[in-house]
């Protein structure tokens, strides 16, 4: 048996890889393949509304797996329900038996309610069934009612399955005389408990108290399916707990991105168009922390975030680049070694620094790329901006940028200053966490002197700026932070700051010192009369 692991839901989705999941190099189990093939069967000429993903294929295969406890975390609309309770049910009706665990004679499913999630699954599980030839053929008998199901295959195997809510009792639960030893757990959060500390702790009493002791204790399967509603669901920390199999899955690896970087968990139904779409809705109506819990699987709460709206300025770049030589630059870098789809952004962030001490993002450039290219972007944007110092950082696999970087300069003939951390030596060698590099920087944003441009306001580059930003809580940064790395940066840099009160002279001259034009009317002889 494969040893569980224990890590922060953040970490299990930095881990997520739709590239390799969609595409011929994953070969499901032949008990995911055996599922897929019944799904077909009940529903016959008809088939189904999308293609089967991966993302339901890889659930399957933890199935089978001699792990007892199973925590499915997936996005709003990944047909949770409809795989694991509605296809499921039937698919043990029919056979009777499940890989690894033997004979199901009796099964629990938990929902948030008996007038939500149990009734909905039970009105489809007898929709299907009333409307497929194939299982009417191969269950004879099946009885419907509000809270049990109960069928009789062709070879007079039974099932009974019994239904609850998440905040009722399961004690002395018994099908057929014995123990059950399958639970299926859907969605026990429903909008009001989210909100209410005691119905949260009613839904682990039911899960842990309940459901865990009314199994049969030698022979058991728990599969726990659902979408977070906030750091306190009962599944999220099921997930972070280490005690069960987990599978998490966003609806797609990030987001903003471009067409060309989208890795979806289901194209053929959520394709980057509509998730799009959605962002945008989500980011116009300032519903964004909607978005990242429901599709992307990100909690963070307003209360939590360093850094709130309200505290991020905006400004008309075109403005200040008519100011352009008023202003002090520099520039901070993140760079990634790999342009592969899975790995990190390269980050380079070009800053304008006024007398009143603000920083006004100005350009940049945030890519997986590699490092010539990085470098090539580097070196155009010091040529453009001239900057008073560059931040490179001096740990890790970057330790070696800044002697590549020295020679790069001699061969193009393009020289800058390295911004130093410790006693004039080239690069940034920071020493505190993440967070804690992060926090240098937060009281700026507190103070209004962060700004960032407006007219970038929906371009890509600015949507993982800002979505960064939404995830940097007091607990931890909770996602990826290559472009928090680059305003964290700022805090190590000794910047100086320009002039006060200098302006910008009109291409006509000083009017101070300049002679006025000589507007009169001059004879065209008097160039030649001395």
């Amino acid at each position: 048996m494969s040893e569980l692991k224990k890590q922060e839901l953040d970490e299990w989705l930095d881990s997520v890889d739709y590239s390799v999941l969609n595409t011929p190099n994953y070969l499901p189990s032949t008990f995911a393949l055996t599922f897929a093939n019944f799904i077909k069967l009940v529903n016959g000429k008809e088939g189904e509304s999308n293609k089967t993903p991966p993302v339901h294929l890889k659930m399957l295969d933890k199935v089978t797996s001699p792990h007892q406890y199973i925590a499915n975390l997936c996005f709003r609309g990944a047909a949770k329900t409809t795989l694991f309770m509605e296809y499921f049910t039937l698919f043990l009706a029919v056979f009777g038996h499940l890989p690894g665990l033997g004979k199901v004679e009796g099964m629990i499913y938990v929902s948030d309610s008996m007038d939500n999630g149990v009734k909905s699954a039970r009105k489809n599980i007898e929709f299907r069934y009333q409307n497929s030839e194939f299982l009417q053929q191969w269950i004879p008998k099946a009885t419907f009612t509000d809270n049990y199901l109960e069928f009789f295959n062709a070879e007079g195997h039974r099932l009974g399955v019994k239904m609850f809510g998440a905040k009722t009792g399961l004690r002395g639960t018994k099908i057929f005389g014995k123990r059950p030893t399958l639970c299926i757990l859907d969605d026990l959060v429903s909008d009001d408990d989210a909100r209410s500390k005691t119905s949260m702790e009613a839904i682990k009493d039911t899960v842990y108290k309940g459901v865990n002791h009314a199994l049969d204790p030698t022979r058991r399967k728990v599969i726990f399916n659902g979408t977070p509603f906030n750091k306190e669901d009962i599944l999220i920390e099921a997930v972070e707990s280490g005690a069960w199999d987990v599978n998490v899955w966003p609806v797609c690896e990030k987001f903003p991105c471009t067409r060309e970087e989208f890795q979806g968990a289901w194209d053929d139904r959520f394709s980057y168009d509509y998730i799009n779409d959605q962002y945008q809705m989500a980011k116009k109506t300032g519903k964004l922390a909607g978005f990242y819990q429901e599709l992307m699987l990100r909690i963070s709460s307003e209360d939590e975030r360093l850094v709130q709206d309200s505290e991020i300025k905006w400004f008309s770049r075109q403005q200040l680049l008519r100011m352009k030589s008023c202003y002090n630059y520099y520039i901070t870098t993140d760079f990634a070694t790999s342009e592969k789809q899975t790995s990190d952004y390269s980050v380079i962030s070009v800053w304008a620094y006024g007398s009143n001490g603000d920083w006004f993002w100005m350009d940049g450039i945030c890519a997986r790329q590699t490092m010539d290219k990085n470098f090539d972007d580097l070196f155009r944007l010091v040529q453009e901006y001239q900057p008073q110092q560059v931040g490179v950082e001096v740990t890790g696999q970057q330790g070696g940028f800044i002697s590549l970087l020295q020679k790069e300069m001699i061969n193009r003939n393009v020289f800058f200053n390295f911004a130093s951390s410790q006693g004039g030596q080239p690069g940034i060698r920071p020493v505190t966490s993440k967070l804690a590099r992060f926090n240098l920087v937060v009281p700026w944003f507190k103070t209004g002197k962060m700004y960032f441009p407006e007219e970038m306001r929906d371009t890509t580059i600015m949507g993982l700026f800002m979505g960064q930003l939404k995830l940097a809580t007091i607990n931890g940064i909770k996602g990826k932070d290559d472009c928090i790395d680059t305003i964290s940066m700022l805090g190590y840099l000794n910047p100086w700051k320009p002039q006060a009160g200098m302006v910008m002279v009109d291409a006509k001259g000083d009017p101070m010192w300049d002679d006025d034009d000589d507007v009169g009317n001059s004879n065209p002889l008097s160039s030649y009369i001395v």
